[in-house]
Parts: structure tokens; C-alpha cells; sequence
């Protein structure tokens, strides 16, 4: 903005005898030219006014400005470049018009705001970088523009700016973890000027934590996995997260977090897999990459499984006898028994040796059986197979080892129940079985009490 406006009636003739502005000064701002000069001596009233001529980019002087008034002293030029370079000039302007011989080309240079001076960037803030300056101590700076370079582009662009020339610090946030980042600052004065940008300063993320190594799992604890691995070491390192699958490449869902480098993984399933991966975890909660490969762990298996390898009716009582199995892990046997249409099962506990004598059957009862070994821990192998075996009604002959022989099953309802009958005369036949059962039921009902007394129901 000028102080005067341009005039369509100059007259770009030149009148020889109007005298020529010998004093011409500048005085340059960033964006604006301050101009004085001296009336020149002679008769006030054969010239009206100055004009102010500006020399363009093609290098012809423009007439920006007609002052109306042979007395005036003062003009300014504005909204320019900051250090920028600019030619001027000034003449009379005559009575009839006509103009003066131009002054002396006054060459003008504007001034620069200066610098931002002694960037700093942070470079250990998780998701975030904090930039910071020396305040300018120009007054005509209003506030500043923060840039950050663009990767693709390579070219810096506007992120932010303050609000006031006191005002030196910016929070760059939702950047990437472990990543650097350039920066500079420009100031800007009250007019809309700028200054050159400042020195490029390097600011970085924060990096997650390395990533753990050294996981172990066991296999061999009963109800549980056992992990552990090798600490991180920093003072900022706040624990870890336990990550686990049931399969390798499954997804992995968060089990738990420790400050620990163990964790234990209780669960009631003998022989269960399961696959861990562990994170470190920092005090800005940034967390580690988890391991490309899994660690594997197990619960402790079941023992080995008895394999029954005789069973048989001897004397009327059951004879079961199964492989000795070599593994030191192993603590005893338990035998198991349903017999009849009974729910309930029998539980003979704590066998030492590799055979079994049940004496207490029913006659004409089926009796279903299986065998498992015990560790040391009360662990249960699987069962074996379930064999069958029954005393049948008839009469035994004595010491005889292949009546009633058992039978290897599946099906507990599996029996072999014959009757027998005793014939007299003609005239006569009496079946001896109900007797038998009669009797036996008496016999059975106080065997019932008896090995109510060894069992042990489970």
C-alpha cells in the first residue's frame, strides 16, 4: 500500500526545465521500502508532485505511485519480497504533466527476518517427536511454521505453527515407532513475511523393545507348561506378555503379563500342546515383535498303558494278569470293575504286582475290567482294553483253568450265563438253580459287606 495513488494524466514527455531530485535514500524492511527525498530548490510552483517509478522483472521502470503534492518528502513501498533486490527511481512532475529527468536508480535490497536459530528434535518419545527453537529476537516476528520433509516427495511441507514469537516448541504426534524424521522452522513476521528456514534438525521415534529371546517350554511337568525366557535388559522394560496357540500357526491371543521371565501355564489336560510366543513390553507401552517361530510345549504325558495278556475264572474267583511294564515313572496299578446292571465302578487301588485275583463275584453276574497304570504324580495311563469274565451258574469243576475263560471286549455287557437242572425218576424233576440262587444270594449279600470293606470307590 502507498500513501498516494498512480495518475493516468502523467505525461511520460520530459520537460528539460524542471529540475532533477538529487537526494533519493531508501530505507529497507523485509517486506516494505521506506523512500525520502529533498524538495528541490526553485519556483514550488512550476511542478505539482513527484512520481515514483519501480523497475520490473523485464526491466522496465513502472510508475507505481503519482504523489500530489510538490511538498511531500515521504513514501513507502510495500508488500515485497524479503531479500529481494529492487530498482527505483523519482522525477517532478510539471504543471502541464510533463515530467523530470529521472533521478540517480536507486538500487534497494530488502531485509531478511532472521533465522530460527538452534533447532532440537527429541529422539526417544514412542509415537511422537517433540521440536524446539531459540526464540528470534526481532520483533517483527509473529509467530513460526514448522516443516517436515515428505519421504516420497523429498520436499519439506507445513505440519503446524504457533501462535506468538514466544512460543518455541511443537509436538509432532501419530508417527511411526523407530523411525527418523527431518525438520526446520521458519519464522513469520506480522505482514505475512517469512524467513529461510532453518537448519535441518533430525528427530527420531522411540524403538520398541528387542526382541526376546531364548523361550523354553517344558514337558514334562504334570498339569502345566513351564515357560521361560531370557530377560531385556533397560531400565524402561516393564515386563512381559505371554502369547499363546494351540496350534503353530494359529492365531495367538495374549495369555498373560509378568514382570517376571516365567510364567506357568496351568492346565488339567495330560499330554496338551500348546505354542508360546513372549513380547517385552516398555513404560511408553510399546512392545517387541513377537518371534517368527513358536516354542512348543506339553503337559506331562499319561503313562504307558498295561496291555492285559491273560485273564481267566480260577476257583471261582477272576484272574487278570497283564505285560510288566519297565519305566521307573511308573508307581503302581488300579484295576477297574463294573459288574451287573450297577453304575457304580470298582476301584482296586495301589497294585504292586502285574496281576489281579478277584474273589468276590456274583454267579451269573458279568464283570467288566480294565487296567491302568499310576506315576508318581497320580497320574492315570489310558485304559486297556475291558475283558470280560462271569462265574456261570452251574457247577465248577474244580481247578479247572479253562472254564469260564475271559473274554477280551469292548462290550461290558458281554456274559456267558448257563443254567443247569438235576433230573430224578419219571415222575419227578427238580431244578436245583433256585435252590443255588437262593443260597447264593445270602452268600453274596454278606460277601457284599465284606468287600465293601477292601474297595475303594472313586
Amino acid at each position: 500500500m502507498s500513501n498516494s495513488s498512480k495518475s493516468s494524466v502523467i505525461n511520460d514527455e520530459v520537460d528539460m526545465s524542471l529540475p532533477v531530485v538529487k537526494s533519493f535514500n531508501a530505507l529497507p524492511d523485509s517486506t516494505s521500502i521506506g523512500f525520502e527525498w529533498k524538495v528541490p530548490e526553485g519556483d514550488l510552483d512550476s511542478f505539482i508532485g513527484y512520481v515514483i517509478y519501480r523497475k520490473d522483472s523485464n526491466g522496465n521502470f513502472q510508475k507505481i505511485a503519482f504523489i500530489k503534492n510538490a511538498l511531500s518528502t515521504h513514501y513507502f513501498d510495500s508488500k515485497l519480497q524479503p531479500q529481494t533486490d529492487y530498482e527505483y527511481a523519482i522525477a517532478l512532475v510539471g504543471e502541464d504533466s510533463r515530467v523530470s529527468k529521472k533521478s540517480e536508480v536507486l538500487k534497494v535490497r530488502t531485509a531478511y527476518i532472521d533465522p530460527v536459530d538452534f533447532v532440537y528434535t527429541s529422539k526417544n518419545y514412542a509415537g511422537r517427536i517433540k521440536i524446539f527453537w531459540s526464540p528470534s529476537p526481532n520483533p517483527v516476528v509473529k509467530n513460526y511454521i514448522i516443516q517436515r520433509k515428505d519421504p516420497k516427495t523429498d520436499t519439506f511441507v507445513n505440519i503446524g505453527s504457533t501462535n506468538n514469537r514466544m512460543s518455541v516448541e511443537f509436538f509432532d504426534n501419530g508417527l511411526d515407532n523407530g523411525i527418523e524424521y527431518s525438520y526446520r522452522v521458519i519464522s513469520q513476521s506480522y505482514d505475512g513475511a517469512l524467513s529461510v528456514p532453518s537448519k535441518v534438525a533430525i528427530g527420531q521415534t522411540r524403538s520398541a523393545p528387542n526382541t526376546v529371546n531364548g523361550i523354553r517350554a517344558t514337558n514334562n511337568k504334570p498339569h502345566a507348561i513351564w515357560v521361560d525366557w531370557d530377560p531385556i535388559e533397560g531400565k524402561d522394560i516393564i515386563g512381559y506378555n505371554v502369547w499363546v496357540a494351540d496350534s503353530e500357526n494359529a492365531n495367538y491371543t495374549k495369555l498373560a503379563f509378568v514382570r517376571s521371565t516365567s510364567y506357568i501355564d496351568k492346565i488339567q489336560e495330560n499330554g496338551a500342546s500348546r505354542f508360546y510366543k513372549v513380547t517385552a513390553q516398555d513404560i511408553y507401552k510399546l512392545e517387541s515383535e513377537k518371534q517368527d517361530v513358536p516354542t512348543k510345549g506339553q503337559t506331562l504325558s499319561p503313562p504307558q498303558t498295561p496291555t492285559i495278556i491273560d485273564s481267566k475264572i480260577k476257583n471261582n474267583s477272576a484272574v487278570i494278569t497283564w505285560n510288566i511294564i519297565n519305566d521307573d515313572r511308573i508307581r503302581y496299578y488300579i484295576v477297574y470293575r463294573k459288574g451287573g446292571n450297577y453304575d457304580s465302578i470298582n476301584r482296586f487301588d495301589r497294585i504292586m504286582t502285574a496281576d489281579f485275583i478277584d474273589t468276590n463275584m456274583k454267579k451269573g453276574v458279568t464283570y467288566s475290567y480294565y487296567v491302568v497304570s499310576v506315576d508318581k504324580f497320580g497320574i492315570e495311563s489310558l485304559p486297556s482294553k475291558t475283558i470280560t469274565l462271569s462265574i456261570p451258574m452251574s457247577p465248577q469243576q474244580p481247578d479247572s483253568d479253562d472254564i469260564g475263560k475271559g473274554i477280551e471286549s469292548d462290550n461290558p455287557n458281554n456274559t456267558n450265563n448257563p443254567s443247569s437242572s438235576i433230573k430224578g425218576d419219571s415222575n419227578t424233576s427238580f431244578n436245583t438253580n433256585k435252590l443255588d440262587f437262593m443260597y447264593d444270594e445270602f452268600i453274596y449279600a454278606y460277601d457284599d459287606i465284606l468287600i465293601g470293606m477292601s474297595r475303594v470307590t472313586w
